[in-house]
């Protein structure tokens, strides 16, 4: 299956290259998980996967077999601190000496493609399939106590999956020209759900990942 991203992503940047550009934006954004089934996982303990920044870069093409269609690729991280706590102890006393913790971290790469409707020159929606790219790290950076780095952990499943995103933007053009840098601003909806887990040893059995997440973000682009 990783052969299958691989492609999917070439293909996906292929596409931005060959085919004629007619907009170009990148753009910054801050999101919101609505639904994240890690939530819901014992190792969260009382920590919650909520807000995150992203960064993205957009290319659209007008009038591509009939449509105007728009590829996004946007990355966004997050991490909660301290998810699990650990205790140490001295080697001949049951007496904690301090504690340190585990943090658990979300890596997203997240690929849209939208067929793009104009309201006007200046609003102008769109609908498409999504797919993403999610590294889920649980890390120890060892023992601050005793500085022993027999205590540090780093445990990464990597996984992908599907879904469907739609997005409302508006944009505002800084000159008359046919030719001319922009402005936007563009709220999203995207739903995934994995498909595929490179698990390893791992036993993953009643284990997915499904989020539901909302983003608006602003960027600066230009149009050829």
């Amino acid at each position: 299956m990783r052969k299958y991203s691989i492609i999917f992503i070439l293909c996906f940047l292929g596409s931005t290259v060959i085919i004629s550009q007619n907009k170009v934006n990148i753009n910054i954004g801050y999101g919101t998980y609505l639904n994240n089934s890690e939530n819901s996982m014992k190792i969260m303990g009382d920590s919650k996967f909520r807000s995150f920044a992203s960064y993205g870069i957009t290319y659209q093409m007008d009038n591509i077999i009939g449509c105007d269609l728009l590829f996004d690729y946007s990355f966004n991280q997050i991490t909660k601190k301290d998810v699990q706590s650990f205790g140490i102890t001295g080697p001949d006393s049951p007496t904690i000496l301090g504690t340190f913790g585990g943090d658990l971290s979300l890596y997203s790469h997240n690929f849209d493609i939208d067929f793009v409707g104009i309201i006007d020159q200046y609003l102008s929606f769109g609908i498409g399939p999504s797919f993403i790219i999610v590294n889920r790290v649980f890390e120890i950076n060892g023992s601050p106590i005793t500085n022993e780095t027999n205590h540090s952990v780093y445990d990464k499943l990597a996984s992908s999956g599907f879904g469907v995103n739609g997005f409302i933007e508006y944009i505002i053009p800084l000159s008359n020209n046919k030719n001319f840098f922009y402005i936007s601003s563009n709220l999203k909806l995207r739903y995934t759900h994995s498909i595929w887990f490179d698990k390893g040893l791992r036993n993953l059995d009643n284990y997915f990942q499904e989020y539901i997440t909302t983003q608006f973000s602003i960027g600066v682009g230009y149009s050829f």
